[in-house]
């Protein structure tokens, strides 16, 4: 009883903790017209008549890529006999809930701009350093550009993203996951094996998420959460990411 007392107890301490917090989404709406990869499948939802008269259904198809996203080891790991080869249903969502660190870049045009390792450095040095078991958030400004298409083409050109040594240094730092308001982690200037920040993260168990957006204002650290849908087999998922910021901070 003793335990179960101060379990409760603790419970009420995050609550009250909690109220002192904004929450700010970092999630874009999953609408019709959305940018995709190029590659990938586009996001359809439709009208969906059914004998129920009674409530109202919709239809959705999409890729496992779709909108704010997270991608999953298997994204890029595609032997199924490799124990690295991690998929949705199977992730840890503890590794999408923790302190973030928000670093910012920019703002860029449409060059495809690579995200040095000292870039990340100089910014640590004027902020906060990455701490083993961070997530890593990079803001990029480049969510500005995020509208539906024919618009949203211009999200799609140029983008920028981390370099390989820039990744090699963060996922060196045993951070859990990363990530960007890009449609890729990687440049926008770089595919197939040159993918050099997918290899280094999703191999190594370090989750990708890709089209956050509201990050301008954030504070250099927040609580950050992001929970993906249980999807078998899933090489990713759409999730609601949201930050935690402390009502105080003249920042958020």
């Amino acid at each position: 009883m003793t335990s179960q007392i101060n379990a409760i107890s603790e419970v009420d301490r995050l609550a009250d903790t909690l109220h002192g917090f904004n929450i700010v989404d970092l999630s874009h709406t999953l609408e019709l017209g959305i940018p995709t990869f190029p590659t990938h499948p586009k996001y359809i939802i439709a009208d969906y008549t059914s004998m129920d008269d009674v409530a109202e259904f919709k239809q959705l198809i999409m890729c496992d890529h779709s909108g704010t996203h997270i991608d999953s080891p298997s994204h890029f790991v595609p032997d199924p006999e490799d124990p690295r080869r991690i998929s949705t249903a199977d992730l840890s969502v503890s590794q999408l809930i923790g302190r973030a660190v928000v670093m910012t870049f920019g703002p860029f045009e449409a060059t495809s701009h690579h995200i040095s390792l000292e870039d990340v450095q100089a910014w640590e040095e004027a902020n906060e350093p990455v701490c083993d078991g961070d997530i890593v958030i990079i803001n990029t400004g480049w969510a500005k550009r995020w509208t539906t298409i024919p618009e949203g083409f211009d999200y799609l050109r140029g983008w920028p993203g981390l370099s390989g040594e820039a990744s090699s240094y963060l996922r060196g730092k045993n951070i859990k996951a990363v990530g960007i308001d890009c449609i890729s982690i990687d440049p926008g200037d770089v595919s197939g094996d040159d993918l050099k920040a997918h290899y280094e993260f999703l191999p190594n168990g370090v989750l990708v998420l890709e089209n956050l957006t509201n990050l301008d204002g954030l504070p250099p650290v927040v609580l950050f959460a992001a929970l993906p849908l249980k999807i078998a087999g899933g090489t990713g998922s759409p999730v609601r990411a949201v930050a935690l910021v402390a009502k105080g901070d003249s920042r958020a």
